[in-house]
Parts: C-alpha cells; structure tokens; sequence
C-alpha cells in the first residue's frame, strides 16, 4: 500500500467510481491542484482518498474514504496522518459521518472530538408571503454585490467572528461563481451570503444571530430571481438554531447529518451556514 499526493488522474478515477456531485468532484480536482489531495494505492489501484482545505488557522479534512475491501487496514489512518503531517501550526478539523463508528473512533484518535453536528436542509423555496414573513424585521440592509478585494477586511472580519478563522482565497471563487451580497447597517458591513445556480445557499455570516433570518430571506429570494430557482439547499451547524428553525418551519427537511470533529473547545458556529462540506 503507498499513500501519496493524489494526482489529477488519480482524483478523477475514484472520485468518478463514487459517483460525486459535480461539485465535490470539481472541489476535489482544485483541492488537488493545491497539493491537497492524498491518495492510497494497492499496486496500480487507487483504493482511498483523503482531501483537505487550508484556512488562515486550520486545516480541514472534508472527505476521506476507503474502498469497503480495503477497510480495517490502517488504510484510512495512513492517509489521515499524511493529510495532518507538516500542519502543527495549524489547528485539525474533519468531518465525520455520525452512523461511521470507526471513522469517529479514527477522528477521536487523531485528537478531534465531534463539536458541531452539520444538517444540509433542502426543499421547495418557500411562497412568497412566507419570504415576506422571513423578512419582515426591525433592520433595513443596505445591500452591495461582493467584491471580494474590495469588501476584503469586512468579509475576514466577519469570518473570524462566525467561523473562527479567514479565508479570502476562498471569497475571490465564490465572488466569481456565484451571486454575494454584503449587508450593512450605518455603513458597517454585519453580514454576507452567497447562493448558487444550483439552488446552493452558503456561506453565510452575520456579526449577530438577530440579522440571521432577514439575510436567509434576502438570500432565498435573491436564488429566485438570480437564477429562477424553485429549490433550495443549505448545510447549517445546529447551533445556528435561528436559520435551522426558520428553514423546517419553512418547509425545508433534513436530509443528511454529520459531525465537524475538531482539536479545538469553543469554536462557534451559531451566526454561519456553510458552502458544501468539502470547504466549509
């Protein structure tokens, strides 16, 4: 077995046999342009994959995966370590499939203990006098497309609150792939989000839980008209209870859970909702 930095032609071969989402797939290929894909080998087979994204303090392990006939041979935890090796200035975080006991008691091993549990809410965009509902409230936004070096030191700051680190590599993608806004009040910036062609919602951050639901609004509408959207899907932490009880009261159902394992206590995700697990 040899573990080593997955090429582009290693990452599409298994990524291909698990029949990925475009998405994760494109992810997956760019997180291996970067050097940040791992794969394990038995001779000329590809068996097992681990991929990882860098932020300002942590790197993060959104997939690692084995062949069935390959599990419970130290595969996964070679490749675990080869993905954390050279990264102990940073922080360690992975996602962990909650009904996957070996891969929690991997997790655990690794130092990283579940903090968060990670719901993706989908379903049909709300009527519109539920949208109105959503975002009726006491804040008028003022509203401006994201430029992602312009508005640079508002979105890191807003990362760092809600997320616990930045990622501005990360912001000029989304800026050029999909619709951003930022939202202000008396001219400081307190929030943005991003939606999707494909009906995605995410990122989204707020300086406060009070803006949550009147920015979700605004982004659900703006899926709407952007794009001409009927569905809607976002990956929201459970601690952000504000947009999570908004959305199912909305309609939208819960169609998949997950752990965000981690290193560190106390990190706080109650003011964000995420892009795709693969990023965060």
């Amino acid at each position: 077995m040899r573990i080593d930095v997955g090429s582009s032609d290693d990452v599409r071969i298994i990524q291909r046999r698990r029949n990925l989402h475009e998405i994760a797939f494109r992810l997956t290929l760019e997180a291996a342009g970067r050097g940040l894909a791992w794969t394990a080998r038995d001779e000329q087979e590809v068996v097992g994959i681990a991929v990882a994204h860098d932020s300002e303090h942590e790197r993060y392990v959104g997939d690692l995966f084995v062949e069935p006939s390959y599990r419970g041979q130290g595969v996964g935890a070679a490749l675990l370590q080869m993905a954390l090796s050279g990264t102990d200035e940073l922080s360690h975080a992975m996602l962990v499939d909650p009904s996957d006991a070996a891969a929690l008691a991997l997790s655990l091993r690794f130092g990283m203990a579940p903090r968060e549990v990670l719901l993706r809410l989908a379903g049909a965009i709300p009527r519109e006098e539920e949208l109105a509902k959503m975002a009726a409230g006491a804040y008028r936004f003022g509203v401006e497309p994201i430029d992602a070096e312009a508005h640079a030191y508002a979105l890191n700051e807003l990362d760092r609150h809600a997320c616990g680190t930045t990622r501005p590599a990360d912001h000029a993608e989304f800026a050029a792939s999909s619709c951003g806004n930022t939202f202000s009040l008396n001219g400081e910036c307190v929030g943005y989000a991003y939606v999707w062609p494909d009906g995605r919602i995410g990122p989204l951050a707020c300086a406060s839980e009070a803006y949550l639901v009147q920015i979700f609004a605004y982004a659900l509408v703006t899926l709407e008209r952007s794009y001409g959207a009927s569905w809607c899907t976002a990956l929201v932490p459970g601690s952000n209870r504000r947009i999570a009880r908004t959305a199912l009261r909305a309609g939208l159902r819960i169609e998949e859970s997950l752990f965000l394992a981690s290193e560190t206590t106390g990190r706080e995700l109650s003011a964000y909702s995420a892009f795709h697990k693969l990023l965060l």
